[in-house]
């Protein structure tokens, strides 16, 4: 991750250029992932711009790759869009309402990250700890290829399990966390798919031990997980940090160097997203599909990031949105995100001979 000076002395991520239109159907020579449907598995929930139309008998997904393209097209959709709000005495405003890839957003999401480390270290003091724990699974579990929703559907398989440990783990104690899902670089097996990092608050002395059971959660209950690449003695597994330990740092400081640590581990980005590596612009396309947040704080983390939250107002109104000069109600785009569930369907019935199955035929 890349960082520049702010204008207040801070650091804050730095941002590219809008790529060229005709550069954006050029893409690095294909990993053979991107071959993959999105999903094989029944149950999967994801966009209906990704429904394979072709397959009439199943509810079955593209390929991650032309998943990229729709991606590609749901940018070029929202450009020049403006969200209309209107207040109690009939005034009207306009803004902009970035959608969560733009990097407006990225920007937003960094300054809640420094809110909640602010306000981390302000209540949390010299005690501060901080710990980053990440949790894979391989994408050729068996040899072969795992499709990218099926791998993150059992990446998270074991979520509920890792929270229960950490909740034991750490009884007694103030503590939050900030987890992210972050995409694989480096062109092997994983390139593209995801993992989580976990940032860890604690107010108090913790070490590797503490969150050995936590990793093993993980590995008890995500079937793509591989013991080999969670070793809790590599730090890339479990790092541990006393934050609150940098008295050589005025506060101000201190706030910055932590933030910046911070946003390496847990990969914020302020680029624009058609202008992206590779292996982001796929992870990218897997989120839009599948509707999965990257940012899942704690309840407590929350909080602190909406600390400050500037944008919030009782007297105004959305309205509705203006593309392209044109006002369009507020229901009319972005009010819901249409799903549809992967799965077999029921073979159509022959109008002359019911029940008879016409997929044989």
């Amino acid at each position: 991750m890349s960082t520049e000076a702010g204008s207040d002395g801070g650091s804050r991520l730095s941002k590219t250029n809008r790529a060229d239109p005709q550069k954006r159907c050029e893409r690095p020579s294909a990993h053979e992932s991107r071959k993959q449907p999105l999903s094989r598995r029944d149950g999967i929930t994801l966009r209906n711009e990704v429904r394979d139309l072709d397959n009439i008998h199943e509810d079955r997904p593209i390929s991650w790759a032309r998943t990229m393209n729709r991606f590609d097209e749901y940018l070029d959709d929202k450009e020049d869009v403006k969200a209309v709000f209107e207040d109690d005495a009939g005034n009207t405003a306009k803004g902009s309402q970035p959608h969560r890839f733009a990097p407006e957003y990225a920007d937003k999401q960094y300054a809640k990250l420094k809110d909640l480390e602010r306000g981390i270290s302000e209540d949390y003091g010299k005690l501060l700890h901080t710990a980053m724990l990440t949790f894979t699974a391989s994408a050729t579990p068996d040899g072969d290829r795992v499709p990218p929703a099926d791998h993150l559907d059992e990446l998270n398989a074991s979520w509920d399990a890792i929270r229960r440990s950490l909740k034991r783990q750490l009884d007694g104690r103030r503590w939050e966390y900030l987890a992210i899902l972050e995409p694989h670089g480096g062109g092997g097996d994983n390139h593209g798919y995801l993992h989580i990092h976990m940032a860890v608050f604690v107010e108090g002395v913790v070490s590797k031990e503490t969150f050995a059971p936590v990793i093993e959660a993980h590995l008890r209950n995500c079937e793509y997980a591989g013991r080999d690449a969670h070793n809790t003695a590599d730090d890339s597994t479990i790092s541990v940090r006393h934050a609150g330990a940098d008295r050589d740092l005025d506060d101000d400081e201190q706030l910055d160097e932590l933030a910046i640590y911070l946003a390496e581990y847990l990969g914020t980005y302020g680029e624009d997203p058609r202008e992206a590596p590779e292996h982001v612009k796929a992870a990218n396309a897997l989120l839009w599909a599948t509707g999965k947040q990257r940012w899942r704080p704690s309840n407590g983390a929350q909080q602190y990031m909406a600390a400050d939250d500037r944008e919030t107002s009782e007297n105004w109104e959305l309205v509705g949105i203006e593309k392209d000069g044109e006002l369009l109600h507020a229901g009319a785009e972005g009010g819901g995100v249409d799903t549809f569930t992967t799965g077999s369907l029921d073979p159509p019935d022959d109008p002359v001979n019911p029940g008879e199955d016409l997929s044989e035929r």
